[in-house]
């Protein structure tokens, strides 16, 4: 590109919500249909489990009545165990969020985007950050946020308030996604 570019400063404050719309798109970037399936196969095996609980019983007593409450009481403690379970795994992903927003200082100040054609650079007051392009793996504008994404779990957010106009925004998004296809390109050629 020509040296007659010019950078494209933003103004960025995060706001809780962008923090959370932002850990919800991560969130399904990690989601696979493994683990799809897994949650799917946890859930069903609640009908073997009581079926297993009923042959059980029935070696310990002739009741049919007893058999089935067994077998229906192993069910609700099946689906009890998962309730829990589900609970227990958001009350972990919420402190690992809370953790992981604890360690970035002053993550609610405002700080300073810039793109040029060298790098995207983040100005806080009490850091300052820089990648140049080739540590940019993509680009997404999604949940009303742009991310620079650097690898596959850590991005730069830009929430799409930062943008003084919505024609702004698709330069924004149109230069970093030539910037970064220049990257990219550069590397497959060495």
């Amino acid at each position: 590109m020509s040296s007659q570019v010019q950078p494209i400063e933003l103004q960025v404050q995060l706001s809780r919500d962008d923090y959370a719309r932002y850990f919800a798109v991560v969130g399904k970037r990690q989601a696979t249909w493994t683990d799809f399936a897994i949650y799917a196969g946890a859930f069903f095996m609640a009908i073997p489990a009581a079926l297993a609980a009923e042959a059980l019983a029935a070696l310990q007593t002739a009741s049919p009545v007893a058999i089935k409450l067994v077998g229906r009481f192993s069910l609700f403690a099946f689906f009890g165990g998962l309730v829990i379970l589900a609970v227990a795994m958001w009350i972990v992903r919420r402190r690992a969020i809370a953790g992981a927003l604890s360690s970035v200082p002053n993550a609610f100040d405002a700080k300073a985007v810039v793109l040029d054609e060298n790098a995207v650079s983040i100005t806080g007051k009490l850091s300052q950050a820089r990648w140049t392009w080739p540590a940019i793996t993509r680009m997404t504008a999604e949940q009303g946020l742009v991310l620079l994404w650097i690898g596959s779990q850590n991005a730069v957010i830009i929430p799409e308030r930062a943008f003084a106009s919505s024609e702004a925004r698709a330069d924004a998004i149109a230069f970093a996604r030539a910037q970064i296809a220049q990257a990219q390109s550069n590397q497959d050629s060495l």
